[in-house]
């Protein structure tokens, strides 16, 4: 995409700031009962006045730091959500200077409109330039241009940890957070954030409050009846070392097509959530 000229986005912003003079928090409420909160007004010669710091995602009384330490935030409060509510655009800028080999230094400015799904807080995506330029429809969350040619499919670009199991090495906790907001734990990747865990203990923290409250909302309960190896795929070549105990309760996530197989989560005594796979005759 291309980057917006510094002066032409600094001349829009400083006509969005016009409307709203206040430094308190700029708060967007949807009809999901979340908020997106606008919080610590950013000052100086190149913020204006509705330029924060901040942003906060909150729901049911849980509130996640969306921010991003190399982006600032504008936010007047006239904003739309989209014809639903589901969906929010937050404009965030990164700048800074350019030191050319003269010494010279010039300040530049980029814009990124970001998609917020404020069911989750997830962000949706994350992009620049043209895209900046696209507005709701009148009566669906779909983003066009203003002629109404152009769509930008946003929803292409949620995160989902699938598509990114084999691109894990760099990703960090705010970037796990987020795939997990957007790609929540189910039987269809519940597999696939396993594997991440076990490979990145710098990632376990973050992923284990979603796993833990996806095992406690599974109704079906098995119990090991002998000595369990556990399996990480359905596959006798895949044996770890851990294992499990007669009378040890796991709960089941589904069976293998052939049925020799159970998807099994099991909470250990340290509340620490465990996925694999387990015979379907060692249990019952």
């Amino acid at each position: 995409m291309k980057m917006i000229k510094s002066k032409q986005f600094s001349v829009l912003l400083a006509l969005l700031s016009l409307s709203g003079l206040s430094k308190a928090d700029v708060t967007i409420s949807s009809p999901y009962n979340t908020t997106l909160t606008f919080s610590q007004p950013k000052k100086g010669e190149h913020y204006y006045i509705n330029s924060w710091k901040k942003l906060y995602f909150s729901r049911q009384g849980n509130t996640i730091d969306l921010s991003r330490k190399d982006r600032h935030y504008e936010e007047d409060g006239t904003s739309p959500l989209s014809p639903s509510g589901r969906y929010f655009i937050v404009t965030s800028i990164s700048s800074g200077y350019i030191e050319f080999d003269d010494g010279k230094k010039e300040y530049t400015e980029k814009a990124y409109c970001s998609v917020v799904d404020m069911t989750s807080g997830c962000i949706v995506s994350d992009w620049d330039g043209m895209a900046c330029g696209y507005s709701w429809l009148k009566d669906e969350d779909v983003l066009a241009n203003t002629e109404g040619t152009d769509i930008f499919d946003f929803n292409s670009m949620r995160p989902s940890v699938n598509d990114l199991k084999n691109n894990t090495a760099t990703m960090d906790n705010s970037q796990l957070a987020n795939i997990l907001r957007c790609d929540a734990p189910s039987k269809e990747n519940i597999d696939t954030y396993q594997e991440l865990v076990t490979k990145n203990a710098r990632l376990k923290k973050v992923a284990m409050p979603f796993l833990l409250n996806y095992l406690n909302g599974i109704a079906a309960e098995a119990t090991v009846k002998i000595k369990t190896n556990l399996f990480a795929s359905p596959d006798v070549h895949s044996q770890t070392s851990a294992y499990l105990i007669p009378g040890d309760k796991v709960k089941v996530i589904r069976k293998s097509p052939d049925k020799r197989w159970l998807n099994i989560g099991y909470i250990s005594k340290k509340g620490i959530p465990f996925i694999a796979w387990i015979s379907t005759d060692n249990a019952e």
